[in-house]
């Protein structure tokens, strides 16, 4: 039996798209039933939140230098290819606008938003690049917005039409989402959109871009935007571990120590055993290799079981720990 729920869209202060939802039995997914929401949602259970812009608040909004080529309105009602960031919107903007009494942010006092009268050309009007991000992990990118042009004003109105687009900054597309048409209402209503992407086995950053495909010129194509965020889906994976399979120190300047290798972590512990169990190296950093001594004295040719224990950061909060075992062969 499935079960369809009330879809997400909601006034403005409703932040319940996530809550929804129906739930497929024969498959066992959890379906996120929202207008606009084409992407596969982040568990709730598990997801990191890496990015959280809301746009700050009123005296206190933040720079957009780099993440949108519009210019900053000067007037009340920003023109074409322009925007601004405030906390409501109590003209009626070109007689066509909504009023907006605060933002889409709950819980926030004086809550800002980014407010885009559209270009007359299609493109991107906002991006902003994401670094750090783990090789091989799943991520949703998600934002809020209103289509500010009131149903009925405008004789034949533009709708905005928006795409979500992930790429590396090298030019590869990782996902696009259209999302479609950002239908226009007889109130205010926030909708979330979003796209999930899988980032490659790089070590690059990748760029979020919101693409209106409207290019039009005439009445409407404007739109409020808040709540941007970055979510991690799935837990980093192990990161590449490089041990040799053998080391010969005999001072030839020439794998004379066990250097051992691991991308990406931010610690390191080394445990070196003897065949019967005897811990012949205790090394706590990444700088620290075996020479292939105990007590100060050379170790027998032969093999020895190594352990690894390191950390790797998921994001620049977060770290997931790990171990490692093998042997390595010494050789004298």
């Amino acid at each position: 039996m499935v079960t369809l729920l009330p879809v997400g869209r909601y006034p403005a202060k409703r932040n319940l798209c996530a809550r929804f939802g129906l739930f497929w039995p024969t498959l066992g997914l959890w379906l996120l039933v929202c207008t606009g929401a084409y992407a596969q949602p982040c568990p709730a259970a598990t997801a990191e939140v890496l990015i959280n812009e809301t746009f700050g608040t009123a005296g206190h909004v933040p720079s957009l230098n780099g993440r949108t080529a519009y210019q900053i309105a000067t007037t009340p009602c920003p023109e074409a290819g322009q925007y601004m960031l405030v906390n409501n919107l109590l003209g009626q903007c070109f007689g066509v606008w909504h009023l907006l009494h605060e933002d889409h942010t709950p819980n926030d006092a004086n809550g800002t938003m980014l407010i885009v009268n559209s270009s007359n050309l299609a493109g991107p009007f906002y991006q902003q690049s994401l670094a750090g991000l783990c090789s091989g992990t799943t991520y949703e990118f998600s934002v809020w917005g209103i289509n500010l042009v009131k149903t009925g004003t405008c004789t034949n109105p533009l709708v905005p039409n928006l795409t979500i687009r992930i790429e590396t900054e090298t030019g590869q597309v990782l996902s696009r989402v259209d999302i479609g048409l950002m239908s226009d209402t007889n109130t205010p209503v926030w909708r979330r959109f979003s796209a999930t992407f899988t980032t490659p086995n790089a070590d690059e950053p990748v760029l979020v871009k919101l693409i209106n495909q409207q290019g039009k010129e005439g009445c409407g194509n404007d739109m409020a935007i808040d709540d941007i965020q970055l979510l991690r889906c799935t837990v980093c994976p192990p990161a590449p571990v490089f041990v040799p399979e053998a080391f010969s120190p005999n001072n030839d300047a020439a794998n004379d120590k066990l250097a051992i290798f691991v991308r990406g972590a931010v610690t390191l512990r080394t445990r070196i055993y003897d065949r019967w169990g005897t811990l012949v190296f205790n090394g706590n950093t990444a700088a620290e290799q075996w020479d292939g001594t105990y007590q100060g004295k050379p170790c027998a040719t032969g093999y020895y079981a190594w352990e690894l224990a390191y950390e790797v950061a998921n994001s620049p909060r977060t770290t997931s720990t790990y171990t490692r075992t093998g042997r390595v062969l010494l050789v004298r």
